[in-house]
């Protein structure tokens, strides 16, 4: 018998692709209601954008982010590094943005993507902007 590891096409997942916020869990309690809605106000909004090597994106209007990431196919090990220091003003964005900066590994295709920081904390992606979490 043989085996193969299947490895991820990372610039498949990522790479020239804007990933819009539809999901997530918070200190174990899943995003819903008025937060959850938040997700879908805005195409501009608590979204993120991949580039090669080169991160941009933004969580609630005015609260940009820019950095860089880098992430590993096989072992679906994940960095997320953020230029500056950027400051949520409500504490809906600081729990996200405090998952995003603990980014250690994510899951998913070239659809939906799931970025944790742990178990109790991550934040899920669709490649589509839709009316309602696909979750």
């Amino acid at each position: 018998m043989t085996s193969c590891k299947k490895t991820d096409d990372i610039d498949q997942i990522f790479t020239s692709k804007t990933w819009y916020m539809t999901s997530g869990m918070i200190q174990g309690q899943p995003i819903t209601g008025e937060n959850l809605k938040k997700f879908f106000t805005s195409d501009k909004t608590y979204v993120l954008n991949f580039g090669s090597g080169a991160l941009s994106g933004a969580l609630s209007a005015g609260l940009s982010l820019n950095g860089t990431w880098a992430a590993n196919g096989k072992t679906n090990d994940m960095k997320l590094q953020f230029t500056g220091s950027p400051t949520a003003e409500n504490p809906f964005d600081s729990n996200l943005l405090n998952i995003l900066r603990n980014v250690v590994r994510y899951s998913g295709d070239e659809n939906i993507v799931t970025l944790y920081a742990d178990g109790d904390n991550y934040i899920g992606f669709s490649s589509k902007r839709s009316a309602q979490s696909e979750y």
